[in-house]
């Protein structure tokens, strides 16, 4: 070859190796922030594959010796619309324009999830049910429970769902839900779970937050009925219900019907009072009673739905009854006198509550939201009690009408430099009037109104760190007849510092300071009679209760294990306690908010998805508490619950155990220990059928709850155990019917709960 030839071909191959060193770049965001680990693919224009990427913190991505030639760069992220770019790639570098992704909600059956299930977000975590934890599950509580999330506790048999700093607020499509609100959801309709461990905007002012993200249809219906019968004791849970969706607007109903009926409680409870010049030791035995309750709601919904708004009207009933809740018991006196008698206990109860509620949700801009609820209600409460002690009789009968309004705004804007400012407005009143007959007449007519005015302002400062600071007031009052008004003002504050290392790596500071009220049931000047030694009495000058709690809470995901820990310190003061005190020849139980109470807690939460078809979780936590002021009280205990889900094609096996806890009330500085509970339960899932059977404590013949207390005159100890802590077991059966296109089960949002003021005597 002469010289020529080779000059031209070195210079050829030198050319070749320059083009070949051409880069292709180029950034990912959304809503102005650089989005990271987005999967970027180049492909060929009939879609070869070429090169794969996933783009750094900073939102960016690099293809390096990429050859001259027609291109598609496509783009995708969970969670967001996916992207696709055509380029023309010559023989320089070339810098694809800025590509924003559009947030979407990730649609399930359109994902498969290799590893972890748990994505962070910039305000939440996003969570995405893979196909397992769907297909076995009947309610959202069930879905929930599934997911395994740290530091959640979930009972789906209790409906429960709690955190470390208290209750966990459950939302659908945003909307603030109740227990049968998330008991109606039909899993396959939900398509992921946002949990805002640190909330922001409509979510601040709850300590956290599930939002379930349900898919929305606009024709077609179903119908579905299901029940839960409890074997060992009779109780039923059964209920039915519908919809029918019409272009934006859609129609459902539910209605219900629970029972218990059981025998009563075996007590044995052991009791001194300590009066000036003697004692009185007394030893109480319920040896039998009965229990039965039956409860029946309905409710009529009206949803309209579109792009800019989001509004719904609903009417609900509930009604609530205890024809017979009766214990017969042995009582030994000794010490100052000495004898023994019997007495019975025996109260019923009628309940009937109406309610209405109004919600709207608005987009009223681009980065603007405004929500409001408004809800009224009416409770009509009678309860009746009987007390004897061979020829003695006390009597309690007890007519209220209570009158509820709650109504809640909520104004959020997103602005342009990784913020945001919000304005929470909330009012809670009540009005109640009671008439006491018996052993003692009154009649009580008590208001109460809580408004909460709080400012939502977060800020991220650039790739790792987050401020959330919201500062507010609280403006409580009440009144009570023949009294003069009491108001309080008091500052809220809630604040979250969070320092993100990377997508799967959060640690975060919180700080609190708010207020409760003391419950309305205790703000009266009744009298009433819990045994011929003892009155139980109200107290209409209670403080509000003041709260601070401090925590440090650090989150990681390792591929398949989540693990969540960290400390907490809380202080109440002017904590409503009991106080006893003697008056004349009786024992005077009231309540006094003059205490504080100090709790230094530690939690570690860890959930392993070992394999596709097994997943575990394991939660412990350490809670030591201590009284000053008024009684003595150092108590530590600790809690540690296993759970453990195996998924088999068309079945699920769950096994769950809880070690024996021991706890104080702070409401009552009662003591409690609970012994070890566990259980197993079975289902069988197939296209609209879901059958489940389960079990609580088969091996355990007595299970004994114990409690005691010490108020200084007054000190008890007390053994208890009923039938429904023994071995008991239960059935469940689900079917839902659809008609026309498959639509999605609207959420059920009766409140069940009774509200009352009566003061009861036991």
């Amino acid at each position: 070859m002469n010289k020529t030839g080779l000059l031209i071909m070195l210079l050829a191959l030198l050319g070749n190796s320059m083009q070949a060193q051409n880069k292709l770049y180029g950034t990912v965001e959304n809503n102005g922030k650089p989005l990271p680990y987005v999967t970027v693919r180049l492909l060929e224009t009939d879609s070869t594959f070429v090169s794969g990427v996933t783009t750094d913190t900073l939102g960016k991505y690099v293809f390096s010796n990429i050859e001259k030639g027609n291109y598609l760069v496509a783009l995708s992220s969970i969670g967001y619309k996916p992207a696709f770019i055509q380029i023309k790639m010559s023989d320089k570098n070339l810098e694809v324009p800025l590509v924003t992704l559009e947030t979407e909600n990730v649609v399930l059956g359109e994902v498969v999830i290799k590893g972890s299930s748990f994505i962070r977000k910039d305000d939440h975590v996003l969570v995405i049910p893979d196909k397992q934890q769907v297909k076995h599950a009947s309610t959202g509580y069930d879905l929930l429970y599934n997911l395994m999330i740290p530091n959640i506790e979930v009972n789906k048999r209790t409906g429960t769902v709690s955190t470390f700093g208290g209750e966990v607020s459950l939302y659908i499509n945003g909307e603030k839900a109740d227990y049968r609100d998330v008991q109606s959801l039909r899993p396959r309709d939900i398509e992921n779970v946002e949990y805002y461990d640190v909330p922001t905007g409509k979510y601040a002012n709850d300590v956290a937050a599930i939002n379930y993200i349900v898919k929305k249809r606009q024709s077609g219906g179903y119908i579905f009925a299901d029940g839960k019968q409890t074997i060992g004791y009779m109780a039923g849970d059964y209920n039915i219900g519908g919809k029918v969706a019409h272009g934006n607007t859609s129609y459902s109903f539910w209605g219900g019907h629970t029972m218990q009926k059981y025998k009563g409680s075996i007590v044995d409870k052991n009791e001194t009072i300590l009066f000036p010049d003697y004692t009185v030791y007394r030893n109480r035995e319920t040896t039998a009673g009965n229990y039965r309750n039956n409860q029946q709601y309905m409710q009529f919904k009206v949803s309209n739905v579109n792009k800019k708004r989001n509004l719904s009207a609903q009417i609900a009933l509930v009604r609530n009854e205890t024809p017979s809740d009766e214990n017969y018991g042995l009582l030994d006196y000794s010490g100052h006198y000495t004898y023994s008698t019997r007495s019975t206990d025996s109260k019923q109860e009628q309940n009937l509550s109406p309610s209405l509620r109004l919600f709207g949700d608005f987009n009223i801009g681009k980065n603007q939201t405004l929500e409001f609820t408004a809800k009224g209600s009416y409770t009509q409460n009678d309860y009746t009690r009987q007390y004897t002690e061979n020829e003695n009789n006390s009597l309690s009968d007890v007519k209220e009408d209570l009158y509820s309004f709650n109504f809640s705004a909520n104004y959020n804007i997103k602005l342009q430099h990784q913020n945001s400012f919000g304005v929470d407005i909330r009012h809670y009143h009540n009005i109640t009037s009671s008439t006491y007959a018996g052993d003692y007449s009154s009649w009580q007519h008590l208001w109460t109104g809580e408004s909460m005015f709080m400012l939502n302002y977060s800020q991220r400062f650039g790739k790792h760190f987050t401020m959330i600071l919201r500062p507010g007031l609280s403006w409580m009052n009440y009144k009570l007849h023949t009294e003069d008004v009491r108001r309080y003002c008091s500052l809220k504050t809630s604040s979250r510092f969070s320092y993100q290392f990377n997508k799967k790596q959060q640690l975060t500071l919180a700080a609190d300071a708010g207020v409760n009220q003391p419950d309305i049931s205790y703000m009266n000047n009744v009298d009433q009679t819990v045994d011929f030694l003892q009155i139980k009495r109200g107290n209409p000058f209670l403080d509000d209760m003041q709260l601070y709690n401090i925590s440090l809470l650090y989150n990681g995901v390792f591929g398949k294990l989540n693990v969540v820990g960290g400390p907490g310190y809380s202080i109440y003061t002017h904590n409503v306690s009991p106080i006893y005190y003697l008056e004349g020849d009786k024992l005077i139980g009231s309540y006094r908010s003059d205490g504080n109470i100090y709790g230094l807690g530690i939690i570690l939460n860890i959930s392993y998805h070992v394999t596709d078809n097994l997943r575990t979780k394991l939660a412990f936590k350490y809670l030591n508490v201590q009284t000053r002021k008024n009684y003595n009280i150092n108590l530590d205990s600790y809690s540690a619950i296993l759970d453990i889900n195996y998924f088999l094609k068309d079945f699920s096996i769950n096994l769950f155990g809880k070690i024996p806890t021991k706890k104080i009330e702070t409401t009552t500085l009662i003591v409690t220990k609970s012994p070890a509970t566990y259980g197993a339960s079975v289902s069988w899932s197939h296209k609209g059928w879901y059958i489940e059977a389960g079990t609580e404590n088969p091996f355990t013949r007595h299970s004994r709850y114990r409690e005691h207390a010490d108020y200084g005159v007054y000190q008890y100890n007390q053994v208890q155990t009923s039938r429904i802590y023994q071995r008991t077991g239960y059935v469940k059966l689900a079917y839902t019917f659809d008609f026309g296109r498959k639509t999605s089960r609207d959420k059920n949002d009766v409140d069940r709960s009774i509200n009352s003021a009566i003061m009861k005597a036991n």
